[in-house]
């Protein structure tokens, strides 16, 4: 049977693995949306300052140790999948994620038990960042590999739809709540709602994780007895080239993710006329569009091939980042809102083939170890100081189009790693388990 060939029972297998598989992605953006919405909120309940500036630094100081703890947790999630099979692995990571997050629906704060408030809900956003890290990697390990190879670039990328519908879930829970609520009732007992609804989809998400199918891929390793007793030793030892791709590939994508989206509030409500409100709606809107859309231009790499579709993102930003960012400080809104989407199409270019481009580097025997290692480190060290940067350069230069110099320097170091980046569109996984070294099986 060819690669191009899709059959019923495949289509079957990859339509569970989006419904089942990615509700925890859900849950995990939702908890990533929830704690930033509402860190002014919080931070001045949990940690001991009366400025409310130090306080909120202090929330997103314990927000950014939680990401780092990402790294440890792809390693410990990555071998549980690649020994004992991917739905465990995901089992076991969203019952950790919804334990802590129903659990701080009910912290006292730091007026009722002082600093053991502070303590107990740090250790909260370390459980939540370490069973992140198991998450989203292994939602894209079992997408790839329940998908047929003509259709795997589509497929991986409904994980973009699933983060992205956390993350309007939770704004849309903010700003509802927000709206009905008095500030005191707000602070008081509404942004404990808040978590009690996270419970209770991250509740949800563990049972339809339970009803998910275990990978074929897997299941064949562990007939063939080719699992590796430690699959992160043989994913550093025998691949790391491919891991550090995964790295630079995750990574460049967060430092265009995070300056496309993440600073557009902050350029239009700073440095242009829109006013604030309607800087949120524009913001929004892209939000949505890049949810619903990026996994159309995932589609596009199934017909194009996953290089291609990816080296014209970053032709793009490098020749548009500049005029595309000045003409968002500008009037009148259509122009703001046709250069916004300009933006964004570049950043769906790169997101929607990139998912499939990264689970299509390894073989199965270590792909779930591999995959969490380097997209865990890329988005941590290069994705993660993204925003520092981008905040640097807008400071340095007193100018909103500065974040564009990011963009341009990390696409033309990125052009030649894509090029010669090996093309994996149809791509079937017996071939890539074909080319990839033995290992010593579990005993």
């Amino acid at each position: 049977m060819s690669a191009g060939t899709v059959t019923a029972a495949e289509r079957r297998r990859s339509r569970n693995s989006v419904i089942y598989g990615s509700a925890g992605t859900v849950v995990e953006w939702f908890d990533y949306g929830l704690y930033l919405y509402l860190v002014p909120v919080v931070a001045p309940l949990i940690f001991p300052t009366g400025d409310q500036l130090t306080a909120i630094i202090a929330s997103l100081g314990v927000f950014a140790a939680g990401s780092l703890l990402r790294i440890a947790g792809g390693a410990f999630f990555g071998s549980i999948g690649d020994r004992l099979g991917r739905k465990k692995a995901l089992v076991l990571s969203i019952l950790m994620m919804t334990v802590p997050m129903g659990l701080t629906a009910f912290l006292p704060t730091y007026a009722q038990i002082g600093i053991a408030a502070t303590i107990l809900f740090t250790v909260m956003r370390m459980l939540q960042g370490f069973s992140a890290g198991g998450e989203y990697s292994g939602t894209v390990v079992q997408l790839v590999e329940q998908a047929p190879a003509a259709r795997r670039g589509f497929i991986a990328s409904t994980a973009v739809f699933t983060s992205g519908i956390g993350v309007l879930l939770a704004s849309g829970l903010v700003a509802l709540l927000t709206t009905v609520l008095s500030e005191q009732d707000m602070a008081s007992w509404g942004w404990r709602i808040c978590y009690l609804v996270g419970g209770a989809l991250g509740l949800f998400a563990l049972v339809m994780r339970s009803r998910m199918e275990e990978t074929q891929a897997f299941e064949t390793e562990e007939k063939a007895g080719t699992v590796p007793a430690q699959p992160l030793r043989y994913a550093l030892r025998h691949l790391p080239g491919p891991v550090l791709m995964a790295a630079f590939l995750a990574g460049f994508g967060g430092i265009l993710y995070y300056v496309v989206l993440g600073f557009v509030p902050t350029i239009l409500d700073t440095y242009s006329e829109i006013q604030s409100d309607t800087a949120l709606w524009v913001t929004t809107g892209m939000t949505i569009v890049y949810a619903f859309a990026t996994p159309f231009f995932g589609l596009l790499s199934d017909r194009l091939g996953r290089k291609p579709v990816m080296i014209a993102a970053t032709i793009g930003f490098v020749l548009l980042s500049f005029p595309l960012l000045w003409l968002m400080t500008y009037e009148p809104l259509w122009i703001v809102i046709l250069a916004g989407l300009a933006l964004l199409t570049l950043l769906m270019l790169y997101g929607g083939p990139v998912v499939a481009a990264i689970g299509e580097q390894f073989p199965s025997r270590a792909r779930y170890s591999a995959l969490a290692t380097g997209y865990n480190l890329g988005t941590a060290v290069l994705g993660g100081f993204a925003p520092l940067v981008a905040a640097w350069l807008i400071s340095v230069f007193d100018s909103p189009v500065a974040p564009a110099g990011l963009l341009v320097v990390a696409s033309l170091v990125a052009m030649p790693l894509l090029w010669r980046l090996r093309e994996t569109r149809g791509i079937t996984l017996e071939q890539m388990d074909q080319i990839a070294p033995q290992s010593k099986p579990v005993p």
